[in-house]
């Protein structure tokens, strides 16, 4: 049974989640976002400056260096903007899913709610901004809101954002769509992406072969060296997910590149990965092929998140709330896939990861999420917030005591 505080924080979660809440989910995922469309980020983005205002947070607008992607976004309690650490609920507010694709605007069917985005992670972010209406003396809360506009390309911007923040941040609650059974993640791979590119010399296939250096030939080889770089038992795999070559089939391409995915489970894998491609692209090829040059490109983009005493400990902290709100609250096995939470963990700070509400079809045009899901995260947030107002802030070193 809830005790007294809980049921009141249920009572205005509830009382807010049909006349606002939903109505603010769909308005945000009515709002396109594209991570590559930056003017339509911003769009969505003003929707939460404005839930923001609401509630008298501040907001500090962190623009792209570059300029390809819209404003990152940092809300702020008065009590955070005093300087000390700050618990730190993250969330993106870019899609995978441009104006071009069709799959555009919000609809309901019961408890289900279907739309670009809105299990990935806008109804996560109306969690964030629901949970913290529903806490009393907000403004006394050390509480920091992140909202970054390029997680789903990598957070090649936001990632020295997170890098800034990470020494004024105590723990992080990370709101990625939920898990089955509500699990909870501690741990996730970290990723990469690469490109090789093959360059040979071109001639006419029928009146001079002989002259020509294939390039495709000398990436396929190339691409056998990768795809043996997997190793299960360690948690590594390599994926050559994308090829390109040539200019017609009579002639012996002189160009051709290739894509591929990293990812890892330990941190000490990502060194030696890079090592390995860099070996397999220097090892000289066979025959004529050797006429062929090869070259590397890319980067690590999401460190390994390990799961850490410090993880587990935030974990179980949260999961009283999460269980009294009427949700599971186990711990997730291994994630394959990356988010933010990586780029807080490798700073040392306390994580845990989706923590938004449950639902199916992640980056399909039929994407949907779980309302009823939804309002209990959203009380579960809540409560976990009261929590946290009351009790010390949480600390990695407290996490083993």
């Amino acid at each position: 049974m809830p005790t007294s505080k809980a049921a009141a924080l249920q009572d205005r979660v509830a009382a807010n989640f049909e006349t606002d809440q939903v109505p603010f989910l769909e308005r945000l995922v009515n709002a396109a976002s594209c991570s590559r469309e930056p003017e339509d980020v911003e769009a969505a983005a003003a929707l939460i400056d404005a839930q923001a205002a609401e509630l008298g947070l501040t907001v500090e607008r962190v623009p792209d260096p570059s300029g390809v992607y819209a404003d990152h976004r940092v809300y702020e309690t008065a009590r955070a903007k005093e300087g000390g650490p700050c618990l730190a609920l993250v969330g993106h507010v870019d899609t995978v899913f441009p104006r071009s694709l069709g799959f555009l605007g919000f609809r309901r069917e019961g408890d289900r709610a279907f739309g670009p985005g809105v299990l990935d992670m806008k109804s996560g972010l109306s969690s964030i901004f629901f949970a913290l209406r529903a806490t009393e003396n907000l403004g006394n809360l050390p509480v920091r809101v992140i909202v970054n506009s390029d997680e789903e390309v990598g957070s090649p911007s936001s990632a020295g954002l997170f890098e800034r923040l990470a020494p004024h941040t105590s723990a992080a609650l990370v709101f990625e769509a939920g898990r089955a059974e509500d699990a909870i993640i501690t741990a996730r791979k970290g990723a990469g992406g690469f490109r090789v590119d093959a360059t040979g010399r071109a001639a006419h296939s029928g009146l001079a072969h002989e002259r020509g250096v294939n390039a495709i030939a000398a990436l396929a080889i190339m691409i056998g060296r990768i795809e043996a770089l997997t190793d299960y038992e360690r948690g590594v795999t390599l994926n050559v997910g994308l090829i390109e070559g040539g200019t017609s089939t009579n002639t012996v391409p002189a160009q051709a590149h290739a894509r591929l995915d990293a990812r890892y489970e330990r941190p000490e894998d990502r060194d030696a990965i890079g090592e390995a491609l860099r070996a397999a692209v220097e090892e000289p090829l066979p025959g004529r092929l050797a006429a062929a040059e090869l070259s590397l490109s890319g980067r690590f983009h999401r460190p390994a998140m390990v799961a850490t005493d410090a993880n587990r400990a935030l974990l179980a902290r949260y999961a009283e709330h999460a269980l009294e709100a009427g949700l599971r609250a186990g711990e997730a096995p291994l994630q394959g896939g990356g988010s933010d939470a990586n780029l807080l963990a490798s700073h040392g700070i306390p994580c845990i990861d989706g923590l938004g509400p449950a639902g199916q079809g992640v980056h399909r045009i039929d994407e949907e999420c779980s309302l009823s899901s939804l309002r209990s995260r959203t009380v579960a947030l809540a409560s976990f917030l009261a929590d946290w107002a009351r009790r010390p802030p949480f600390l990695g070193a407290d996490a083993v005591d």
